[in-house]
């Protein structure tokens, strides 16, 4: 599987549950073909809110793997060279 194949599926699966998570939330009958006002703009404001908190924990989790791979970076560059072979 390539990174755009599993880009694919992670899309997929945070479309998904946004679905379910805001639907569950905001539409009341499903009698209807179209949502009504108030149900259309829940729909909006979770979805806005859901992609902004996403966007948060997403930024500060690769901020962190960034911090965390340059200090094992530097831990490794700080080593002493051990000299390998008989000199």
């Amino acid at each position: 599987m390539d990174d755009f194949e599993a880009r694919v599926i992670e899309i997929k699966f945070y479309a998904n549950f946004l679905q379910k998570a805001c639907a569950s939330k905001c539409v009341m009958k499903y009698s209807d073909s179209e949502l009504a006002v108030g149900e259309s703009l829940c729909a909006e404001r979770c979805t806005e809110k859901w992609m902004e908190t996403f966007k948060k924990v997403h930024s500060k989790m690769n901020a962190g793997a960034i911090a965390a791979a340059s200090a094992a970076q530097q831990q490794e560059q700080a080593k002493p060279q051990q000299k390998k072979g008989w000199f």
